[in-house]
């Protein structure tokens, strides 16, 4: 009579410590079993996480296990799609409630709120001791200045300038129907200092800074050299997260203003050059229509967007694991995840402000 298969779960992550425990599990049972590894909750489908799952199930039939696979998602068949079928249980993931996947999310999301919380809590610490053995690294933190905001000069400043040429013609469309095309300046200077400015500063930087800091801090995740630093009592968040959040707080207003005068250009090009309005006229209007809480509403803003993105950069390269596909995916991870955060801190502060003024 053939004995009841015995089901040993696979981990979500295949590395070295849960590669290992999972030999010793399968070595544990009795030669002849029949064993089929649940890969329900397996995700990491790259390469390195395959080749330990086909060395476990190698080194299982050679020791005189029956070991087959199930659950296995798209992915993985995928990746393992030139493997002897006889491996290959033909079960599917079970259907789940929907109340267990809503639950399931609630729970990731609490724990991950508490991670990014964490992380939050110890980089402010790092930025309260500038100074000190334990103080900030200001040598990384500078380094960090030229690439976030130097660096990041030629690209905010191109597309603020068409992004400015672009709201002066559409608003020529409707207000010279009015004889008001005076009141472009108004148009591009407030929506530039108060919204756009801020805003398009923080999805370039999301794109070219944030993606950088996921795939850098990453990277040394998966090469266990944040590992190592933990081994040498050093502060990986010190080391790698305080000077990239300080570099972007400091960087990110210094952007924001040059994105303002860049717009701001593209519509006196728009307004002097193709409407005819006059230089002095243009000027004068634009500087009548602004006022300082402009300009301030549009700084603060950019100082909350430069945290958003040093954190969820740094929050998405400390959660990789598996191998250098996880680092690409969290990269693409922290540009999303800190585009949508910026636009909806920047809703929330227009509302705000709108309120309160």
């Amino acid at each position: 009579m053939t004995s009841a298969p015995i089901h040993v779960p696979v981990p979500k992550v295949l590395a070295a410590g849960s590669f290992r425990a999972l030999r010793r599990e399968l070595a544990r049972h009795p030669t002849g079993a029949p064993v089929i590894l649940d890969c329900h909750e397996f995700e990491s489908a790259d390469a390195l996480a395959v080749a330990r799952l086909l060395r476990i199930i190698a080194e299982g039939r050679a020791a005189g296990h029956d070991v087959r696979l199930a659950h296995l998602d798209d992915a993985a068949r995928r990746a393992l799609a030139d493997v002897d079928p006889a491996i290959l249980e033909q079960d599917t993931v079970p259907r789940r409630h929907p109340l267990e996947v809503v639950g399931t999310q609630a729970i990731e999301a609490a724990a991950t709120a508490g991670q990014v919380r964490r992380l939050a809590g110890a980089t402010v610490a790092g930025l309260t001791r500038p100074f000190g053995a334990e103080g900030i690294k200001w040598d990384r933190a500078l380094r960090q200045m030229a690439l976030i905001g130097v660096e990041a000069v030629p690209i905010v400043v191109f597309i603020s300038l068409l992004v400015g040429v672009v709201l002066a013609l559409n608003g020529a469309t409707q207000l010279r129907q009015f004889g008001a095309s005076i009141f472009i300046a108004n148009l591009v200077a407030i929506s530039t200092t108060r919204e756009m400015g801020p805003l398009l500063t923080a999805v370039i930087v999301s794109g070219r800074t944030g993606s950088a800091i996921a795939a850098e801090i990453g990277s040394m995740v998966i090469s266990e050299e944040v590992d190592a630093m933990h081994t040498m009592a050093l502060n990986p968040v010190r080391f790698l997260v305080v000077p990239k959040v300080l570099a972007l707080i400091l960087m990110m207003p210094l952007l924001t203003v040059m994105s303002n005068l860049a717009g701001i250009t593209g519509g006196y090009a728009v307004g002097v050059l193709g409407l005819d309005l006059g230089s002095d006229a243009y000027l004068s209007q634009t500087v009548q229509s602004l006022f300082m809480s402009d300009v301030t509403t549009g700084l603060v803003k950019s100082v909350v967007f430069g945290v958003i993105i040093g954190l969820v950069g740094a929050h998405r390269g400390f959660a990789v694991r598996g191998g250098p596909e996880a680092v690409g995916r969290a990269a693409t991870s922290a540009v999303v995840t800190s585009i949508i955060a910026c636009i909806v801190a920047n809703a929330g502060f227009t509302a705000l402000f709108y309120y309160t003024e």
